[in-house]
């Protein structure tokens, strides 16, 4: 079942257009990893399907509700934001708030959760991301990959349909990715349902049930990981991948 459709997302800054119409279909359980050069449109792309930006054109159907992207209330922005949750290349924590402090804020203020309750949620998510004992410290006092976990449980509290990575371990240094993907890989077997915008190939091809190529704002390419990654169709997926293959090399 589709828990995601997204028709003609078109968006333009200025003179500049960035997505030109993207179609996306996500099942339950899915995990679509987005590729492509800087400038493709990825991030602008993600950051529409949870109206950080908002969309000159385009429809969604979430959960089986639809929505015009282009003339979205406000009310159904809340909606589909209660149903994304978004990691952000930076973390973006609060750092005069603790960890587990980051993790609940959504649900007692956003939902008006009991802190009790928000907080056992809090403290089992940031177990399993591998931070118990860590409630209490402050952003501060974490290394970059620690910080990253800390978004992805905030991320996960919500118990949202989809979870929407921007590049989250483009921030860190080489030594700290592997912990970060080793959760997202974690919770992908346990079909929580993502769409990821990285450049890590190797996570792409374990963990993909789809992978997108994009270029130029628009989808070039869409397959399997073995497809996209053993069997490319289009020159600009094989110029891509060439180059980006050859630098992890």
């Amino acid at each position: 079942m589709a828990v995601l459709e997204v028709r003609n997302v078109k968006k333009v800054f200025g003179d500049n257009v960035i997505l030109r119409g993207i179609d996306l279909d996500v099942q339950k359980g899915n995990v679509i990893v987005i590729l492509g050069p800087s400038g493709s449109g990825k991030t602008t792309f993600l950051r529409c399907l949870n109206l950080l930006e908002k969309p000159d054109e385009g429809s969604m159907v979430l959960n089986g509700r639809e929505y015009n992207l282009k003339n979205v209330k406000n009310k159904e922005k809340l909606e589909i934001r209660r149903n994304t949750s978004f990691v952000f290349q930076n973390y973006n924590l609060f750092v005069n708030k603790t960890v587990l402090s980051n993790v609940t804020l959504g649900l007692t203020v956003g939902r008006h959760m009991k802190k009790e309750e928000a907080e056992k949620i809090g403290k089992e998510l940031l177990d399993k991301v591998g931070l118990a004992g860590k409630y209490d410290y402050y952003p501060a006092q974490l290394s970059g990959g620690m910080q990253q976990r800390v978004g992805i449980a905030r991320a996960m509290a919500a118990n949202p349909e989809v979870i929407l990575f921007d590049e989250p371990t483009s921030a860190l240094d080489p030594e700290l990715v592997g912990e970060v993907l080793n959760v997202m890989k974690q919770f992908a077997k346990q079909g929580v349902t993502m769409i990821v915008v990285t450049h890590e190939m190797q996570f792409a091809r374990e963990v993909a049930s789809q992978v997108i190529f994009m270029a130029d704002g628009v989808v070039v390419e869409k397959g399997t990981p073995e497809e996209i990654f053993d069997h490319p169709k289009e020159e600009a997926t094989r110029k891509f991948l060439k180059r980006i293959l050859k630098e992890e090399s």
